[in-house]
């Protein structure tokens, strides 16, 4: 239901602390269940375009974030959202700066979006930093959870969703999950991590796998692992848009994606996107990626097999090299990002309950259960055909050449 200027006095009447978070519902008529591990969150939105964007993130299902339980169990929580103009967030947000109490506390939602925390009557406020250059936000946190209010635009309506993102990731952190700089895919069944710094090709190598015979799509830049007693390492996608230049989607035989109408604004015309290594990126979900190429996905996997990619420009290279196991170690310890991630570089919502001395256990543990893996260190070409790499890590997979 649009926010009608009786909605936004509604707001600052919540604001105030006169009125309760329930006040808002009669705005927030589009709903939906979210399950974040055991937690169970119902969110309420003024515009179907935040359920619908949350939906699609969370797609496919996993066990840390499912958009479509068929029951909910455990603690429940709910999540309001209202979309204004922005003007009207701004509005809002420059009267909790003039009614707070106390000195505000600076967080970062990620590492380029500052924020600060504020008291007021209706609890805890968040307002993002307008020095930034990013768009006004409000949250509020409550009792029994959270009132987001952004702006209306299409990238804006979709915070609802990363917030609950943020949420689950730190639920699983506090459950010995791990995160790593890492993208994955299965082949034939068997999970391969694909792990490296940013450009080393993680994203192109898992999609082509992914287009393979018998290959699926798990995760891209961001992997969650977790690992038991006697048991292999099990790997889970964080959710997030796959971020492609238009040299890679060429490469992979997808020359036409500038075209697909998809959830995020394309690149401007004229920017670098279509460079191997430009700034500007396409973004497509996986559940878009999956209905445009028919590439399966996956939501979990066992980690049967880690590749430490490098791609080279300009070049036919393909050459695979066993890893021994503690180099390995070294380059997964690099690209973990539990307890320090680089781009989630805070628990800016106060979700985690464990000590930084406990997931730095967590993460120790799961990084000697990576490297006791078959590991194989890959440098390929730009102008290698995907078709080649994805053989011979085939072959590898098999056995012929992976350290064991």
């Amino acid at each position: 239901m649009p926010v009608t200027d009786q909605a936004v006095r509604e707001l600052e009447a919540f604001l105030d602390g006169t009125v309760e978070a329930t006040a808002l519902d009669p705005w927030c008529r589009e709903k939906t269940t979210v399950q974040l591990g055991v937690l169970s969150v119902d969110v309420r939105a003024s515009t179907s375009a935040a359920t619908d964007y949350i939906r699609r993130l969370f797609t496919p299902a996993s066990p840390l974030w499912n958009p479509n339980p068929a029951r909910t169990t455990g603690p429940a929580a709910t999540m309001r959202c209202l979309a204004l103009p922005h003007a009207q967030v701004a509005t809002l947000a420059e009267g909790v700066r003039r009614q707070a109490t106390g000195a505000p506390a600076p967080v970062l939602m990620h590492a380029h979006a500052p924020a600060a925390w504020h008291h007021l009557p209706a609890g805890p406020v968040l307002l993002t930093d307008p020095a930034a250059g990013i768009a006004p936000q409000v949250v509020v946190r409550h009792p029994d959870g959270f009132t987001v209010i952004t702006g209306d635009d299409t990238d804006a309506t979709m915070n609802a969703a990363r917030h609950l993102r943020e949420i689950g990731y730190r639920r699983a952190e506090d459950d010995g999950w791990v995160c790593l700089h890492a993208s994955a895919a299965t082949l034939d069944g068997r999970g391969i991590l694909i792990v490296g710094d940013s450009g080393a090709g993680k994203s192109s190598l898992a999609l082509a796998l992914a287009a393979a015979q018998g290959g699926a799509f798990l995760s891209n830049d961001r992997t969650m692992i977790t690992t038991e007693s006697d048991a292999n390492p099990r790997a889970v996608a964080m959710p997030g848009p796959i971020r492609l230049n238009g040299g890679t989607l060429q490469a992979l035989g997808f020359a036409g994606a500038r075209q697909w109408d998809l959830t995020r604004p394309k690149p401007a015309t004229g920017t670098d996107w279509q460079n191997f290594h430009g700034t500007s990126k396409l973004h497509i979900l996986p559940a878009e990626w999956h209905e445009r190429t028919d590439a399966p996905l996956t939501p979990d996997a066992t980690v049967d097999l880690i590749v430490f990619p490098r791609i080279v420009q300009d070049a036919e290279d393909l050459h695979l090299q066993a890893a021994r196991s503690g180099p390995a170690r070294e380059l997964l310890a690099a690209q973990c990002m539990s307890p320090g991630d680089d781009v989630y570089v805070q628990d800016w919502l106060g979700i985690r309950t464990s000590t930084p001395g406990r997931l730095a256990d967590y993460g120790a543990r799961v990084l000697d259960a990576l490297a006791g893996r078959p590991a194989l260190s890959l440098r390929f070409g730009t102008r290698t055909p995907y078709a080649a790499v994805v053989a011979a890590l085939r072959v590898a997979l098999d056995g012929r050449m992976a350290r064991t």
